[in-house]
């Protein structure tokens, strides 16, 4: 499933500092023969630049600002081969380095930035990634400095051959920018959605219903919680129950892992409680039947999906 922000971006210009001709790119871009952008404006979202290096094609991270020359987005080169949209990830980011290959020895573990690798262990090798949630970018030098790589989760059983690096110098989560969206049920069309009295948040449900224009179907993604529009408090595993059938409302703000969600990619949402936990319709055919609630994931259950609509 991917999570692409609707297209702003980027601005770019056929010469330095925004000057000469430019062209908004709103999909990936493979063929710069006609046009070779020389400036960025990212007004929206992150992109992800190729260039051609000596031996192989190299990345640039492009992330929401301004870059007057290639030389300021980190590329060395004016052989640009592509750009594309980098997806958005609804997870908080954590990454893990290890000494022997296929995940194993000594590990440093990440979910800040960190300027030097050699800082945190001066006798640390990089043999292998565990990219366990979130976008990071690794640079080949220490302060961010140097050849970038763009990470997805994953696992790299060999870092060496998957990047042509020797070691990491630094790294540093992607900066998504702060999004408003809809979350979308696959079972019903229907939309999460806030329900009861938005005064009070104790008396506030959270259940599925028809597309509306109001706030109540809005929520923004920040640091793994999921918080409404409509009055700010945090989608919530009330009591942080975290068994089948433990029921999902609005609470206020505090951070703990009963608040915090993860988006899939087989379109569930799971709560950082458990990972056998995933938000489900409730079903029945009593009055809460469309109230949200936590279940155990079943494959290829549709009340179970989500598809996430970024304004």
């Amino acid at each position: 499933m991917k999570n692409y922000l609707r297209p702003l971006s980027p601005v770019s210009f056929d010469n330095t500092h925004f000057q000469g001709a430019c062209v908004d790119f709103t999909a990936e871009v493979s063929d710069f023969t006609s046009f070779i952008p020389c400036s960025f404006k990212v007004l929206r979202g992150c992109w992800l630049l190729y260039y051609k290096g000596e031996t192989t094609d190299n990345q640039c991270v492009l992330e929401e600002g301004l870059y007057v020359d290639l030389s300021s987005c980190g590329c060395p080169t004016t052989t640009i081969k592509s750009l594309k949209p980098i997806q958005y990830v609804f997870a908080e980011p954590s990454i893990s380095l290890f000494t022997l290959e296929c995940c194993k020895g000594r590990e440093l573990h990440f979910s800040e930035p960190v300027n030097s690798v050699l800082n945190e262990d001066l006798h640390f090798n990089t043999r292998s990634v565990w990219v366990r949630s979130g976008l990071w970018i690794a640079y080949e030098g220490c302060n961010f400095l140097g050849k970038q790589f763009l990470l997805e989760p994953s696992e790299i059983s060999n870092w060496s051959e998957h990047s042509g690096w020797k070691a990491i110098g630094s790294l540093r989560p992607v900066k998504q920018p702060a999004v408003y969206l809809r979350v979308r049920n696959r079972a019903q069309g229907k939309y999460l959605t806030v329900a009861g009295s938005l005064a009070d948040i104790r008396a506030t449900s959270v259940c599925v219903a028809p597309h509306n224009s109001n706030n109540s179907q809005l929520w923004h993604y920040c640091q793994g919680l999921f918080k409404s529009k409509a009055n700010n408090a945090c989608l919530d595993v009330i009591g942080g129950r975290d068994v089948p059938g433990a029921k999902v409302a609005l609470w206020t703000e505090h951070g703990k892992d009963r608040q915090k969600w993860r988006l899939n990619e087989d379109g569930t949402i799971s709560s950082y409680l458990s990972e056998q936990l995933v938000l489900d319709i409730k079903g029945g055919n009593y009055y809460d039947k469309n109230h949200i609630i936590m279940n155990q994931p079943i494959e290829n259950k549709p009340s179970q999906k989500w598809d996430i609509e970024i304004l």
